[in-house]
């Protein structure tokens, strides 16, 4: 039941040097998609409605495009979001059998969306993308999938792809934890994940054992009881049971009657349930607010509980006080598995399983329970969304530049980009997830990000064959030529995840012992720290100083900017707020500042948290540069980044960098004088030598050159 690594056939390989292809003939694309779940339906979409791109290539190994609701087909299978958000905005449906639909009516709505907008020629089903890798001559990916083996068959026909734009929408969720329960492999009887359900297999009247007590396990257990001779469930973990919740709207007369014949109050519906949804972050945060909206979800679990679940497990189901926060763990929406645990053949277990024979489970007790079947309901494997590709920028695979800056965890500059993969973007990456809201909300919005970022290399003309012939780390040519391609700097990736860290520091999820947390870093990387409203807005207003540009039309440094965007730039909405290392001792700056001082040896922009603290910097005799800001300034957030940018170059070597927040610091800008923001002052053995007021690059720049000769 597991998945393993195996080498391509014939000695072929790519992410590896010699790079060998067996005499594979390569096939362009102007982009492939690895992944053609939700996120590759929406992108292929986008491509083709927003920019005119129809020569894509989408790899799934799935036998359709409905993504997790293609995989999972368990008993009872349905979503826990409304119906009306867990649904693209580009074609809503108007007539969802209820809010919380079951798998078969997802995954048709799927299909009628790719069958709608003529994307289905795209997609290359039933195959797996083994390797990938960046060529920095050409600018192109080179992408090697190969098909699901057939029945008998050891492997699978091979494909070799070629395109200007690489994505990864691969869905944090796709990798189910395997059965590592000793002697597993000695057991008679089928063992198989919900998620890979065995339709195969005949229940009645077996014993059947599930591993676990999630989402999925609520969902199927009631189904699959009534047929099960006996069916014992370990509990593994304790969640908050909420009741199924009703659409308030329903009590306005007439409403689905609207919301059917008319598409204003069918998105009026949607918005309304957004907003509601996204009220719920609430109870995430370390607040007075967040306390109160915690304690009255709790208090509603455990009356739920208490009213619906046979009282002799009550103790089992309901964690003791103080035992699990509420929001540390995706709440369960339940009206039918509690009452199931009723049932004479239905027994829940919190004692360990500590054994698996032959035709029985022990527990760590001692007790022997026999077993036909086991279903294992014990999650998925975030970090193993993927598997098992190999993904090869300019100098190192993922895996290697998350172990090198991540110290083992994955990373990403706005949950999409990474240092050292050109025209690389993954949709749904690393902390995209939420305990709230709709993923495909999460994923469309990246969509936009991803492709206005990459708008360069889309509109680029098809590359000549010789480029695509040529493979990566092989010798250059002068008849060879590059695509237009976009990097995020190395500084912006690992900036923002201090951000990350402090934010989550003020969010319940820094105290969980979940699966959003990575095991190896001990950082919390599924989910996302903040407002869903504030992603929105940064992946609407990206921060095109935060990556470099090269092979442009007419050596242009960055892509054209709408006036929009450019007035929203202005205001900072594309921003997150600069957070300084020193305030996450958590992170391993030592390996970061190794990378990023190869150059020289930097310190970047350092906030000022104390008066003292600014009396000493600015006393000695090298020159200090202080940006007075405030958090509700936009101007002040429109030239945050580049400020630290011109601070991270080397003719700033000579100069010293700080930051001061004047509400936080009122008596150190009260002393300065100032009145204005963005304010910055040239400091040097304690005494102001230059002032300049406003959001003026140029200035700030001329002034920062004058003092670094």
């Amino acid at each position: 039941m597991t998945d393993s690594i195996r080498p391509l056939p014939n000695g072929i390989q790519l992410a590896n040097d010699p790079v060998n292809l067996g005499g594979l003939k390569p096939e362009y694309h102007d982009v492939v998609v690895v992944g053609g779940g939700l996120s590759g339906v929406g992108l292929a979409i986008k491509l083709k409605t927003l920019y005119n791109i129809t020569d894509v290539r989408i790899l799934e190994k799935l036998d359709g495009p409905a993504g997790t609701w293609e995989a999972n087909t368990y008993p009872g299978c349905a979503c826990d979001i409304p119906a009306p958000v867990y649904s693209f905005s580009f074609m809503q449906k108007n007539d969802w059998s209820g809010m919380f639909p079951r798998q078969a009516e997802i995954r048709e709505y799927v299909h009628s969306v790719v069958a709608k907008y003529g994307v289905g020629s795209m997609f290359h089903y039933r195959t797996v993308a083994r390797e990938a890798r960046f060529d920095s001559t050409t600018g192109l990916w080179h992408v090697i999938c190969e098909d699901v083996p057939e029945k008998g068959q050891q492997t699978g026909k091979l494909h070799y792809y070629v395109a200007k734009m690489l994505f990864g929408c691969l869905g944090g969720l796709s990798q189910p934890n395997p059965c590592t329960i000793p002697g597993n492999e000695n057991f008679k009887g089928p063992i198989f994940h919900s998620a890979r359900w065995d339709h195969s297999v005949d229940l009645k009247n077996k014993n059947v054992i599930v591993v676990g007590n999630g989402c999925s396990a609520t969902q199927f257990v009631p189904v699959i009881a009534p047929e099960v001779k006996h069916l014992t469930q370990f509990v593994r973990s304790k969640h908050w049971y909420a009741p199924v919740p009703r659409n308030p709207l329903d009590v306005v007369p007439g409403w689905n009657w609207l919301v059917k014949h008319f598409n204003f109050f069918m998105y009026l519906q949607r918005i309304l349930i957004w907003l509601v949804l996204e009220t719920h972050f609430l109870m995430a945060t370390n607040t007075s607010i967040g306390q109160f909206q915690r304690d009255n979800w709790e208090r509603q679990c455990r009356n739920h509980v208490k009213k619906i679940a046979p009282k002799e497990y009550q103790e089992q189901l309901l964690p003791e006080k103080g035992e699990l926060l509420v929001a540390c763990r995706r709440r369960i929406l339940d009206d039918k598995y509690m009452p199931s645990l009723g049932r004479p053949n239905v027994d829940l277990v919190t004692d360990k399983l500590v054994k698996i024979e032959s035709n029985a489970v022990v527990t760590a007790d001692g007790r022997r329970i026999p077993a036909d079947v086991i279903i294992m309901a014990n999650g998925f494997y975030p970090q193993g969304a993927g598997f098992p590709l190999v993904v090869r920028g300019e100098s190192m695979t993922l895996a290697q530049h998350w172990e090198k800056y991540g110290e083992g965890s994955m990373i990403a500059y706005r949950n999409c980009f990474l240092s050292g993969f050109p025209n690389f973007a993954m949709v749904i990456g690393p902390n995209s997830g939420t305990g709230h809201m709709s993923v495909i909300y999460t994923s469309e919005r990246q969509q936009e990000l991803t492709l206005n970022v990459a708008q360069p290399v889309l509109d680029s003309p098809r590359p000549t064959d010789a480029d695509i012939r040529h493979l990566p780390g092989s010798s250059v040519s002068s008849k060879l030529s590059s695509v237009p391609t976009f990097d995020v700097h190395l500084k912006a990736e690992l900036d923002e995840q201090h951000w990350v860290v402090k934010a989550m520091k003020s969010l319940v999820f820094g105290t969980c012992d979940s699966w959003y947390r990575d095991a190896k870093s001990g950082r919390v990387t599924a989910v996302y720290p903040d407002w869903q409203w504030k992603l929105a807005l940064r992946c609407w207003f990206p921060v095109f100083e935060d990556f470099e540009y090269k092979h442009m039309p007419n050596n242009e440094k960055m892509p054209s900017i709408p006036f929009w965007q450019s007035v929203g730039r202005w205001f900072g909405l594309g921003t997150i707020p600069y957070v300084s290392p020193s305030e996450t001792p958590e992170i391993n700056r030592a390996a970061m500042a190794a990378a990023l001082s190869k150059r020289r040896n930097i310190m970047g922009v350092q906030v000022i948290t104390s008066y003292d603290q600014f009396k000493q910097v600015t006393g000695g005799d090298k020159p200090v540069v202080i940006d007075f800001w405030a958090t509700w300034c936009g101007p002040c957030k429109m030239i945050g980044p580049i400020f630290e940018k011109i601070s991270d170059t080397p003719a700033s070597e000579k100069l010293d960098f700080y930051k001061v927040d004047v509400d936080e610091q009122s008596q150190i800008a009260s002393e300065v004088g100032i009145r204005a923001m963005p304010t910055f002052v040239v400091f040097k053995g304690g005494e102001k030598i230059e002032t300049i007021v406003g959001a003026d690059p140029a200035k700030l720049q001329e002034a920062i050159t004058k003092y670094a000769q």
